[in-house]
């Protein structure tokens, strides 16, 4: 949201999640991000500290932020596991082996990471959270790619007896195996992994939940919902004197961390200028003058680089080879098949052209209705021969 530094007070230059585009924002915590108090998520703050060179109403001109003025402030916020979520599940029905309903995210400069054992200064990556709304549908012999390395094996369907055998894999070995019995309650159907990382133990990484078990004409098919995945061996590790993207921790807890700038940032003001403060996020400014209610004023807000990723893969072109490769084959029959359907055609030329049968047909009536008329003839012929010997006598 743009600031006017004429109409600002100091305290005023602040952006949370709905202000500023490059924090995390989850649509459905949307009280809890904007709330004026015990808030979540993110927030970036210009804080005046040693009264010169003061930002916004006063001194309008101002362009300098000093070291430690610009303050960024992340604190986690709660989420439901997919599988308490759609199944609505309550403390006493959520399996024990999750250790809760809930776990808890903490946005890091605009990316969502697990804070391990519910502890903001243990994040580890959110490698996936399968929607209430997916399913994955698995053979034997099937391999998921869940991500970073990771992925689902099913090794053996028993359709008879309800029950899947499957592994999860981390570059291409074994690291956890399990047989899940689908004709259970919520529990039984529901398979966890837990390790020591993170310097907790004990710590959840796996959650992954078996809907059923069928068979095909050829196949048994296992189908896996909410599945659930951080990467255990990247956590990492916030402490208080830590730099990242130009800024250093001055508060790490278990419920927030706070960051400073390093260094002063010197705005230029350029609308066409791109002042950066971290890697991807920088601050906006219009012309000296420009947009503001003070010839020396002007307007500011933080913005962000957008990478838009090409999610075109090999697969569609290769799909649509395979699928023009079909119709190929099935426009230009093979030559064999093409020698049959050539064989049967001239069978069927033949019939049709052949006199002989229908010669013989016409020939066999021909004939019969030949030797009638012949024979009645032949009868009159001799009545009338009596006839005339008769009248002779």
């Amino acid at each position: 949201m743009p600031l006017d530094t004429n109409e600002t007070l100091s305290d005023g230059f602040c952006w949370n999640a709905t202000t500023f585009g490059g924090f995390a924002y989850p649509v459905n915590k949307h009280k809890g991000f904007v709330a004026s108090e015990n808030w979540w998520g993110e927030r970036l703050q210009y804080v005046e500290k040693d009264g010169q060179d003061e930002l916004g109403k006063g001194h309008p001109g101002n362009h300098v932020i000093g070291e430690g003025e610009l303050v960024y402030t992340t604190r986690p916020f709660s989420s439901k596991y997919g599988v308490v979520s759609d199944l609505e599940l309550d403390a006493s029905t959520t399996p024990k082996e999750l250790g809760g309903m809930f776990y808890y995210q903490l946005p890091w400069f605009g990316k969502p990471y697990v804070a391990v054992g519910n502890d903001s200064t243990r994040l580890a990556k959110l490698v996936i959270s399968q929607p209430s709304s997916d399913k994955k549908t698995l053979k034997a012999g099937d391999s998921w790619d869940l991500g970073s390395n990771y992925s689902l094996v099913v090794n053996q369907v028993d359709v008879d007896g309800e029950k899947v055998w499957f592994s999860l894999d981390k570059n291409g070995e074994e690291i956890e195996s399990g047989i899940v019995n689908t004709s259970g309650n919520v529990a039984d159907k529901t398979f966890t992994a837990t390790a020591d990382f993170g310097d907790k133990k004990d710590q959840l990484y796996f959650v992954t939940y078996v809907d059923s078990v069928f068979t095909s004409a050829t196949d048994s098919f296992a189908v896996f919902k909410y599945t659930w995945l951080i990467d255990k061996d990247k956590v990492m590790v916030i402490e208080n004197g830590d730099e990242y993207q130009g800024f250093e921790v001055k508060e790490a807890s278990a419920n927030e961390i706070v960051l400073k700038n390093s260094n002063s940032i010197t705005l230029t003001l350029d609308k066409d200028k791109k002042n950066y403060f971290t890697d991807s996020w920088y601050f906006q400014t219009s012309d000296e003058g420009k947009g503001s209610t003070s010839p020396e004023g002007y307007v500011i807000y933080p913005a962000t680089d957008v990478t838009v990723e090409d999610n075109t893969s090999s697969g569609v072109n290769n799909s649509e080879s395979l699928l023009n490769e079909s119709l190929s084959n099935e426009s230009s029959p093979s030559t064999s098949s093409a020698s049959l359907l050539e064989s049967k055609a001239d069978d069927l030329k033949d019939v049709n052209n052949n006199s002989s049968l229908p010669e013989e047909k016409t020939g066999i009536v021909t004939s019969a209705k030949a030797s009638g008329f012949e024979l009645l003839a032949g009868v009159f012929g001799i009545i009338l021969c009596q006839y005339f010997i008769k009248r002779r006598d």
